[in-house]
Parts: structure tokens; C-alpha cells; sequence
């Protein structure tokens, strides 16, 4: 009460209430369940609401100290803790609509707002319920008569398109044309409108993949414009990161406009050291980084080495922490693609980055009741270097007077995309990076305690990635030399992320440390699980957050308040993924069969109740299969059990919780062998029900997987002259390539084996497979199998396989044929 009497009293400078509502996004945050409990939550909102119907501030203004800005903040908290399906029916009901249909523009611009800032806690159940509604409202803001209105809605679009992937693309035809109108009309304005607009495209082109293609040509030459004519240097920086977006969606389709594209980045460079040109730098640098990891190799490969010498020689000059991260992150980008352009240079980029991740520069303290000027610690340091003081009392006295130390966001970001650039050349460079494995394991545990979540989440990450990395060079290029060090790194690294899994406050870094301890045991396998104490302790860390019993999903220690009132918001769900997605591996590291009696533990925690919400019930069914598949014929004892969870799922109204339902149902079958034979009617029937030309592509393809799963673990208990026919005819896949090599596995065993009805749809077959080798969606893994049975056939039945192909796919064959026989 008394955060929410001072937030709202106008008599108060904005700095003491932008400080309440600070404390009281900690509450929410931290005790989430007992606000619920109080019913506090209408209070919240009765208070945050009206702030933010304030007046737009200038983008040099500083709103994070402006209580009608950070008003939104607050309401962000609210949606990434409290459970969606009760927050957003009362926020929109009884605050948004009211707001959108009033008069007054700053309140309809608070309605806007509102919807856009819960759009990413609250993404799922507004998906689901109201897609559709929130379209509609941004639309209908886009051509308010204020311009503040307009500006709310572009920042909704752009929220929208970042979080409601990948349902919002198919939108693309009516919203790609307004944003690019709207890039156009606002060239020459340096308002919010302009940002806004380019954040809302950046946001819808960046998840596209390749949809994006029909609208390169138009978008390419709008930003080309923009990047060459903006009369201000930030329109041309926007212009230069949505291009960025839109090369990182289009990937290898953007290789035919590269040539106009780098004609106008290289301007900028190239461009000198003044504050304008390296803002423009940076930002092409940045998009560097995207051409450096999407447009393949081949065509990267000329520009690498130039791209390395532009690195080194802006970073030995470079003040800027902005300008040294986006280096940093063009090497790590150099290094997916081209990583041998590194090896020359890696030392001294290495030791820069250790440098940054050294340094105190940007950090200034702040001293009790502010008796004492701030000052700067590097400036300090460095003024100190080689005197003692006499005195240490005094020293400590001068500490005690220290209220904290702050750190400027650039200096904050470049720590943490030096320890994200750091991991990216720890797994790329191979054993080149051997020699700093040491050094850089140190870095990531001197940091891990930093206050900073982002250097925090990079000091896991680099520490778990070097132990992984140890752990492939010692196996893979058998460096023998270096197998002491592991050990000694797994004793410092697995009981402190587990630590951090189980006691960290913020779920963001325990969904970190958890992927992390997946991929550990990924790659491990029983090696990490070798130690009783490792396991014992994995093994109760997945059970806490099943059971929502890890300090992140409490309110407290003592949480018996609250115990009826249940952690249900989006981000629990997904650290609750997280944590189940460990299982599988967990199953595959131990064997199936020593598994069982910890599956049966597992099982009531994972299977949801009735009622629950699509992401759970689709959690669920992609946990179990992935189970199913790890046991292999050790799941035989749940088969009954199984069956009816997955069967359970298929009758869903979600095409996700379907198609992973399905995708169960294929792996279980495969791994019980004939222990669903006499189900194969049942099965067969259901499944054939989601065979139909405006079905969901993704669960027509797991539909063919487990249908090729049946064919490969009993064929006679099919009729395959019924169903084999059918089933080539929603060949190839187009959403879910996983299922690739299942499906074309089953076609070679058949063709193996003589099956007549097989040979006879081999004039469909045959072309189907030869596309799928110049498919770059398609795995070496599978190619590799196509390749195999193409040959068979070519030997076998060669004058059918040319009367089933045209020219160029017997030169696609030819040249397939080539390369595995060597000539």
C-alpha cells in the first residue's frame, strides 16, 4: 500500500516514485503468490494503468525515471509472474477496452501500450484466445487521427511480431506493405514514430525464415534507400539494423543483392572515429555478423579475412563499449562460418576479450546519504597503482561508506557478449582454443556471482561450454594431455550450477543453468553422472522444479501462506521444459533400463491434469515421446500406459499437443516392437483422419513418421498395398525434416526386402528423393541414405529411374552417384 500511495502521489519528485515502483516490481516478482492470495493485483493495476497515459518522451530523455514509462515496467513484471489466463481477461476487460474507447488520445495510447508490454509474459494464452482482437486494436491505431496513438501501435505490431511467432507471418501480406509505407513517410522524422515503425519490422522480418523471400526485392531497396538519403544518422542506423533482420530471416536468398548491399555498408565501415561514425560502425559491423553466419560459406569465405583485419584494427583503437561488443560478436559470427580466418589472430582477440571481461571502466560508486562525490573506479585504480596505504583501517573505512557500485548498460552488454563470443569460439575453434580453455573456465567462476544476469547467465555458459568442449577434444582428437583438467572442472562447475539451478532467484538464469546441465550430460552422458553425489543431485533438482519447490517458483522460504495458490504464469512453463527436457537425456546417459524405477517416479509429475494449459499438455506429450524413444524396449513395461496418454493427446484441439502426440505414438511403437501390433488398426484409422490438404503440415509429417515407424518394426501386421500408396503421396515432408531419415529408413527396408508394392511406386519415389538431395532444409545424414537407396535402384531398375525423371534431375543424380563412388 504504501508503494503504490507514493507512486501515485504527483507532489513527489519522479525519482523517489520511479524508486517505489521499483520496490514494488521486486514484490511482485518475489512474491507473486501472495499478492494473488491478498487479491492485490486489481489494486496494482488501478494505480499502474493511468500513469501510463503520459505523453510520449523524447528519445534523448531517460524514462526509466519517469513514472509514466516505468508504469509499463511494472505491468511486464506482472505478466512474466502471475498466471496469463487470470491476469489478461481482467486486464483487458476491465482497463484496456475502457482506455481504448475513451476520447482522450493519451489514454487510448495507454490502452495500446498496455497490450503491447504483457505481450511477452502472456504470449501463449494470447495466441490462443485473442490473436485476432489484439490484430484488430493495432490496426485500428495505425490510422488514429494522434500521433501518439500511432506510435502505440507500431510498438504494439513490433511486440506482437516478436512474440506471437510463428502464427503472426501468416499476416504478412497485410502488415509488411504498411510498415514499409509507413519506413518511407517518416524518412525525414527523428520522433518515436520512426523507431517504432522500424522496430515493428525488424520484429516481423526477423522470425520469417524463408517467407520473407517474395518481399526481398521491395525491402532490400527501401532500406538501400534509407541507408544512403536519411537525412539523420539514427534513421540510417535503423535502416542498417532491419536490414540485418531481414538478411538473418532470408539467410542464403539475400547472396543475390549482397553486391548493392556492401556497396553502401562499406561506407559506414570504413567511417571515421567521430560520435555520428561510430554509431554508423557499429551498426554495420552488427550486420557483418549476420552476412558472416547466414549466407553459407562459400560465399562468406572471400570476405573473411578482410572482415577479421577490420575486427583487429577498430578493436585496438576502440573506446566505445558498443563498438568493441559488435567486434566481438562479428568474430564469434567468423567463427560458425570461416573459423580457420581466425587462427592466426586468436591470441590477441582472446586477450582482448579477457581484457573487457578485466575491466572496471564504466563502474562508479555510490556512497551512503551521497556524503561523498561518485567517482570513477578505473580513473581510481589507476591513480593508486603502486602506492600502499599505511593506514588499513582507513581503507576499510572508506568501503564501509560505500552504498554500491553501478555499472553503465554499454559497459554491462559488452561483458556479456564478450562471454557469449567466448563460448562461440570455445565450440567452434576446436583444439585451436585448447590453450585458453583454462583461462577462460576462470573468467566464467570470477563472474558467476556478478550482480548483472547477463554476465551471470555468460559465466555459466562459458564454463559449462569449455567443459564440453574439454570433453569432445579428450574423445574426438585425443588430447590425452589435456583429460586431468575435466575432472577438475566438473568439481567447480557441476555442484555450483546445480546450486545455482536450485537457489538463484531469477528463473531466467535457472533455465540457463538447466540447459546447461542437458547439454553436459548430452555430450557426458554417464561420465557426468558417474560421481552418487552428481546424481543424487540431478536427479532431486528435476523433481524440485516439477514440483515448483526451487527458490525461483517460491515466495519465500516458509511458502506455506500461499500453498493453495499455485506458480501458473508463462516463464514457469517454461523452466518447467527445461528441467523436463533433462529427463530424456537423463534416460539415454543411464540406459533405459536402469531408468524404470525413476521413470515411474517421473511419470505422475509429467503427465498433466485435466484442464491444463496447450503448453503443458504439448510439454508433456514431447517429454514422454522423447522418453519413449531413449528407453528404447525398455518403455515395454509402460507400453499400455503410454498408448493411452499419446491416444489421449491426438484428441486434442491443439495441433501442437497433436502433432507431439503423434510423434509419441510413432517412437513408442517403435520401441515396444510388437507389443502394439494388435493397435495397428486402431492407430491406423486415427491417424489417417489428419491425412487432408488443409491439415497441419507438421502433424501430417509426424504422421508419416510413425507410419514409417510401423512399417520398419512390423511390416506384416500392415496392409501395405492400402497404405503404402497413401503414404508416398504426402511425400516429401516440408515441416519436420527430423523425421527424414525415419521416413526414407523405412522406404530402404521395404525396397531391401523386394516389397512389390514398394518397387511399384518407384516412378513417384524416385523424383521425390533425387529433390530432397539439393534440399538444404535436409541433413547430410539423410542425403546420405537417399544417395544409398538411389544407387540400388539406378543398378536395379535403371530404365525406369530415367523414364521417371526429367534432364536435370538425372544430372542431380548423376552428380550424387559421383561423389560417393569416388570419381
Amino acid at each position: 500500500s504504501l508503494c503504490l500511495e507514493v507512486t501515485k502521489n504527483t507532489s513527489l519528485d519522479d525519482g523517489t516514485r520511479v524508486k517505489f515502483m521499483t520496490f514494488l516490481s521486486w514484490l511482485v516478482s518475489t512474491k507473486k503468490k501472495a499478492l494473488q492470495k491478498l487479491q492485490l493485483v486489481t489494486t496494482i493495476l488501478d494505480v499502474v494503468l493511468p500513469l501510463m497515459a503520459c505523453p510520449d518522451r523524447d528519445e534523448d530523455e531517460d524514462s526509466s525515471q519517469h513514472p509514466g514509462s516505468f508504469a509499463g515496467s511494472v505491468l511486464d513484471t506482472l505478466a512474466l509472474h502471475l498466471p496469463s489466463d487470470k491476469l489478461v481477461p481482467l486486464l483487458y476487460k476491465n482497463y484496456i477496452m475502457p482506455l481504448m474507447s475513451s476520447g482522450q488520445p493519451l489514454e487510448r495510447k495507454a490502452g495500446l501500450t498496455a497490450l503491447a508490454v504483457v505481450a511477452e509474459g502472456t504470449c501463449e494464452y494470447m495466441l490462443e484466445h485473442m490473436l485476432q482482437e489484439c490484430l484488430k486494436l493495432a490496426g485500428n491505431g495505425l490510422s488514429d487521427p494522434a500521433p501518439e496513438v500511432r506510435n502505440a501501435a507500431l510498438y504494439a505490431l513490433g511486440q506482437f511480431a516478436e512474440h506471437f511467432q510463428p502464427d503472426i507471418v501468416k499476416y504478412s501480406n497485410e502488415i509488411l506493405p504498411i510498415l514499409c509505407q509507413k519506413i518511407a513517410d517518416e524518412m525525414s522524422s527523428q520522433s518515436g514514430a520512426l523507431t517504432r515503425t522500424y522496430y515493428a519490422l525488424e520484429s516481423f522480418c526477423e522470425n520469417m525464415g524463408e517467407k520473407i523471400v517474395p518481399y526481398l526485392p521491395d525491402l532490400v531497396e527501401k532500406l538501400v534507400v534509407m541507408i544512403a538519403h536519411s537525412p539523420t544518422v539514427h534513421g540510417k542506423e535503423l535502416a542498417i539494423s532491419a536490414l540485418g533482420a531481414v538478411s538473418n530471416a532470408a539467410e542464403e536468398a539475400i547472396v543475390p543483392f549482397l553486391g548493392q548491399v556492401m556497396e553502401h555498408l562499406k561506407v559506414y565501415l570504413t567511417a571515421p572515429d567521430t560520435e555520428d561514425g561510430i554509431r554508423l560502425k557499429t551498426q554495420a559491423i552488427d550486420t557483418l555478423s549476420v552476412f558472416a553466419r547466414k549466407i553459407g560459406k562459400e560465399t562468406f569465405s572471400p570476405m573473411a579475412a578482410e572482415c577479421v583485419q577490420l575486427g583487429i584494427a577498430n578493436l585496438s583503437s576502440a573506446d566505445d563499449p558498443d563498438l568493441r561488443r559488435c567486434i566481438y560478436s562479428l568474430f564469434a559470427a567468423i567463427s560458425s562460418t570461416c573459423p580457420e580466418a581466425l587462427y592466426p589472430c586468436l591470441d590477441p582477440i582472446v586477450k582482448k576479450m579477457f581484457e573487457t571481461l578485466d575491466s572496471t571502466e564504466g563502474m562508479t560508486t555510490e556512497y551512503k546519504n551521497d556524503k561523498i562525490p561518485r567517482f570513477d573506479l578505473d580513473d581510481s585504480i589507476e591513480e593508486g597503482k603502486g602506492e600502499e596505504s599505511d593506514d588499513e583501517d582507513e581503507v576499510l573505512g572508506d568501503y564501509e561508506d560505500i552504498e554500491g557500485i553501478i555499472v553503465e548498460n554499454g559497459y554491462l552488454e559488452e561483458k556479456g557478449d564478450a562471454l557469449a563470443s567466448l563460448c562461440e569460439l570455445v565450440d567452434n575453434m576446436a583444439t585451436h582454443f585448447v590453450p585458453y580453455y583454462e583461462e577462460t573456465f576462470g573468467y566464467g567462476l570470477k563472474l558467476v556471482d556478478y550482480t548483472a544476469p547477463l554476465v551471470r547467465r555468460g559465466s555459466i555458459l562459458c564454463m559449462t561450454h569449455v567443459c564440453v568442449a574439454l570433453h569432445k577434444v579428450i574423445h574426438e582428437n585425443n588430447f590425452q594431455d589435456e583429460s586431468a583438467m575435466l575432472p577438475k572442472f566438473l568439481a567447480v562447475c557441476v555442484p555450483l550450477v546445480f546450486d545455482v539451478a536450485r537457489s538463484d532467484k531469477d528463473r531466467e538464469i535457472v533455465c540457463c543453468a538447466l540447459e546447461c546441465i542437458n547439454e553436459m550430460l548430452k555430450e557426458m552422458k554417464g561420465g557426468l553422472i558417474a560421481e552418487e553425489q552428481y546424481f543424487d543431485s540431478l536427479v532431486e533438482l528435476v523433481k524440485d522444479v516439477l514440483q515448483h519447490k526451487t527458490a525461483c517458483q517460491k515466495d519465500s522460504e516458509d511458502d506455506s501462506f500461499c500453498e493453495d495458490v499455485e506458480d501458473d504464469s508463462e516463464l514457469t512453463t517454461v523452466l518447467v521444459d527445461f528441467a523436463g527436457s533433462i529427463l530424456p537425456s537423463l534416460a539415454t546417459a543411464m540406459g533405459g533400463q536402469k531408468f524404470i524405477p525413476y521413470f515411474k517416479n517421473f511419470l505422475p509429475l509429467i503427465v498433466p491434469k485435466e484442464g491444463r494449459k496447450r503448453s503443458e499438455r504439448s510439454l508433456a506429450a514431447g517429454t514422454l515421446a522423447e522418453i519413449c524413444q531413449a528407453m528404447k524396449e525398455s518403455i515395454i513395461p509402460f507400453a499400455e500406459n503410454m498408448y493411452s496418454v499419446f491416444m489421449r493427446g491426438i484428441k486434442d484441439n491443439s495441433d501442437e499437443v497433436i502433432s507431439n502426440s503423434v510423434f509419441g505414438l510413432g517412437v513408442l511403437i517403435e520401441s515396444s516392437g510388437p507389443t502394439l501390433a494388435p493397435k495397428y488398426p486402431e492407430i491406423l484409422g486415427i491417424l489417417s483422419t489428419f491425412l487432408k490438404e488443409d491439415g497441419d503440415r507438421r502433424t501430417i509429417d509426424n504422421v508419416l513418421g510413425a507410419v514409417a515407424r510401423m512399417m520398419q518394426t512390423n511390416p506384416g501386421s500392415l496392409p501395405l498395398d492400402t497404405i503404402f500408396p497413401t503414404f508416398v503421396k504426402w511425400l516429401p515432408l516440408q515441416e519436420d525434416y527430423e523425421e527424414n531419415i525415419t521416413v526414407y529408413s523405412s522406404i530402404y527396408s521395404l525396397l531391401s526386402s523386394n516389397c512389390q508394392v514398394a518397387i511399384e511406386q518407384l516412378p513417384v519415389l524416385i523424383p521425390i528423393m533425387i529433390t530432397q538431395l539439393t534440399n538444404k532444409k535436409v541433413d547430410d545424414e539423410t542425403k546420405a541414405k537417399l544417395t544409398e537407396i538411389l544407387q540400388g535402384v539406378t543398378s536395379q531398375y535403371q530404365d525406369l529411374t530415367l523414364k521417371s525423371i526429367t534432364p536435370d534431375q538425372a544430372e542431380i543424380l548423376k552428380q550424387a552417384l559421383a561423389h560417393v563412388n569416388g570419381s
